[in-house]
């Protein structure tokens, strides 16, 4: 549910819906939702993010490109590394 109807809300919806849409078709589990307030730091592939939601398989990764763009996608589990906030190196805005 959108709240504040802000144009970064309405990226985020987008973000899902496009990414719950392009779901790896090997994995057909039910996703489950993180907590907002408690999603997992995690690191990928060279990129810091958050764990929005996951599947057996995947996980269901958001993050700020170095131009502040939001981007939602799937990452194999096998590659998905949670980090510490010490270590972690996202941006603050997620």
């Amino acid at each position: 549910m959108i709240k504040s109807g802000s144009p970064e809300d309405l990226e985020r919806m987008t973000a899902r819906m496009d990414a719950e849409s392009s779901r790896p078709i090997d994995d057909p589990a039910p996703i489950r939702d993180f907590p907002k307030y408690a999603r997992p730091l995690v690191f990928v592939g060279g990129i810091y993010g958050k764990a929005v939601g996951w599947t057996h398989k995947y996980g269901l990764i958001e993050w700020l490109d170095s131009s502040g763009k939001y981007h939602m996608g799937w990452a194999h589990s096998s590659c998905i590394k949670r980090v510490e906030p010490d270590e972690w190196k996202g941006s603050s805005r997620l």
